[in-house]
C-alpha cells in the first residue's frame, strides 16, 4: 500500500522529470509536446488522488491505483537511468 508521502514522492519525480524535458528542448517535437502534456495530466491526477488520501485515507488506493503507481515509479526510474547515462 502506498502512503501520502510516496504517492507525493512520484509526483515530484514526474514534475522534475517535466523541469527537464523542458530545459532540454528549446523546440519539442509535437510528440515530445505531446508526453509532456500527457505527463502533466498525470500530476494533476496524482494531485487529486493526494486530496483524496487528505481527505479519505489511503483506502482510496485500490488494486488499479497501486498498479498505475508501480508503473509510473517505473517509468521514473528508467528515465532517471537515462539521464545519469548522459
Amino acid at each position: 500500500m502506498y502512503s501520502y508521502s510516496q504517492v507525493e514522492a512520484i509526483k515530484t519525480n514526474l514534475e522534475w522529470i517535466v523541469n527537464q524535458a523542458a530545459l532540454s528542448h528549446s523546440s519539442p517535437s509535437r510528440a515530445d509536446r505531446k508526453a509532456l502534456f500527457d505527463l502533466l495530466e498525470l500530476i494533476q491526477s496524482y494531485e487529486i488522488l493526494l486530496d483524496l488520501i487528505n481527505e479519505f485515507g489511503t483506502d482510496v488506493i485500490d488494486m488499479h491505483i497501486a498498479e498505475g503507481l508501480a508503473l509510473t515509479e517505473t517509468l521514473i526510474a528508467k528515465v532517471k537511468n537515462s539521464a545519469k547515462a548522459t
